[in-house]
Order: structure tokens, then C-alpha cells, then sequence
């Protein structure tokens, strides 16, 4: 409920939390969700998706459907620190969304980053336990681009040979970083990347290598 001042006077800031929500929210989410799901099972691969979500500027409104589609009551988010002072998206991510926000990192069920060099290490996020694996974070990294290149190349389970994906940009030690996590499986974090109209992900099983799987020299991260 927005909350509304002596006078009878509603903050601007809680008029701007209630407007710009998915137009048709049922049929987006289930349409996101199976987006999504997809992307998962088929790690690296680029899917174009399109909202009419209209969150403040601070975040792509992709990202806020993702949010809308994956988050609940029951699954904290956490805001990296440039997002989560911005008052207007956290009214807006409330009224939205319904879900808390988790106070630190690690207890955290979904996670929105700015891809760059100042992205939080990925070992400070919940990686599940061996009994409960599925107790660890999704984080949701925004990236300016998201292009089917052999700059990297991913291989592992839903994978028939190898992708190609080119992300950027990310902190330095990604790569290295998704290295520890890979190393932990059961455990660990998987990545939704979002660009402004489309994602790719990194489930915690993809490797990543600096050239193709077959090469000599091949470099795995």
C-alpha cells in the first residue's frame, strides 16, 4: 500500500512505485519463465526477449521481469550497493514484486549486479550446501553486450560440442572466479546475463575456455 502523508498527499516517489508494471502479468511471466528455463538448459546461448516493464532507469527493464518472473516472498533479493540506495527502485521492486531484500550478500536467493570492474566477487554469494544445493543464489548480471563470438568457449552438460559467447564487461577476475565456482559443483552460483533485450546463462556445471575444447592449447577457466 503506498504510503500516503499527513495532508492526504501521496510521495511522488510511491506514485512512481506503482506504475510500470508488467501490462499482462500471467501470460508474461509464463512466457519469461519458459524463455528462461531454455536458456538454462541450453548454457551460452543468446535469447532475444522483450518486456513492457517500465522499472526506474537504474535497472533494464528486462531485468525486472526476470525479477517478477523468478522472485516471490519467500526468495530475498539483494541490490548491489549503487542499486539498492536508490529508494524509487526498491519502492518500485516492492510494489512489483513482493519480495524482501536480503541485508547481505550471502543471503541473498537472486542477486542484480552491474557487469564492470567494480562487480562483487562471486564467492560472497549463497552456494548451497552438499545436502541442499539448491539453497544458492541466482545473480543477475546487467551487461552492455551479449554477442554469439568465440571469445569464450562453453562446454559442458546441455552442450553438444561447444558456444561461443562474447559478454561484456565484466570485473577482471571473472574468470577465474567461475573457475572456483565450477570447482565446487554440487554447489555454487549460476548467472542469468541480461542485456537490454536479451539473456544468456551460466549454469554453476558450464566451463569456460579461452579456445575451443579440441585446440591443443587450450586454455580452461
Amino acid at each position: 500500500m503506498a504510503e500516503v502523508t499527513p495532508g492526504g498527499i501521496v510521495p511522488e516517489e510511491n506514485l512512481d512505485a506503482m506504475i510500470g508494471g508488467l501490462g499482462d502479468p500471467v501470460f508474461q511471466t509464463q512466457r519469461l519463465f519458459r524463455s528462461i528455463m531454455d536458456a538454462m538448459a541450453r548454457p551460452g546461448t543468446i535469447h532475444a526477449m522483450k518486456t513492457d516493464a517500465q522499472p526506474p532507469a537504474s535497472i533494464y527493464p528486462l531485468t525486472a521481469a526476470i525479477l517478477a518472473t523468478l522472485a516471490d516472498a519467500d526468495m530475498p533479493i539483494w541490490l548491489e550497493g549503487r542499486l539498492s540506495d536508490n529508494r524509487t527502485l526498491t519502492s518500485w521492486l516492492t510494489f512489483h514484486i513482493g519480495a524482501p531484500f536480503a541485508p547481505e550478500p550471502d543471503a541473498a536467493s537472486f542477486a542484480v549486479l552491474k557487469g564492470g570492474k567494480e562487480m562483487p566477487a562471486l564467492d560472497g554469494f549463497a552456494k548451497g550446501t552438499q545436502d541442499y544445493p539448491d539453497r544458492s543464489a541466482t545473480l543477475i548480471i546487467e551487461v552492455e553486450v551479449l554477442r554469439d563470438m568465440p571469445k569464450w568457449f562453453l562446454s559442458g552438460p546441455g552442450i553438444k560440442e561447444q558456444n561461443g559467447l562474447m559478454v561484456s564487461d565484466l570485473a577482471p577476475l571473472f574468470l577465474s572466479q567461475w573457475q572456483d565456482n565450477q570447482g565446487i559443483f554440487p554447489r555454487g552460483v549460476d548467472i542469468i546475463f541480461v542485456s537490454r533485450e536479451a539473456i544468456a546463462c551460466l549454469p554453476r556445471t558450464t566451463r569456460i575456455s579461452l579456445a575451443p575444447p579440441n585446440a591443443s592449447d587450450k586454455q580452461e577457466l
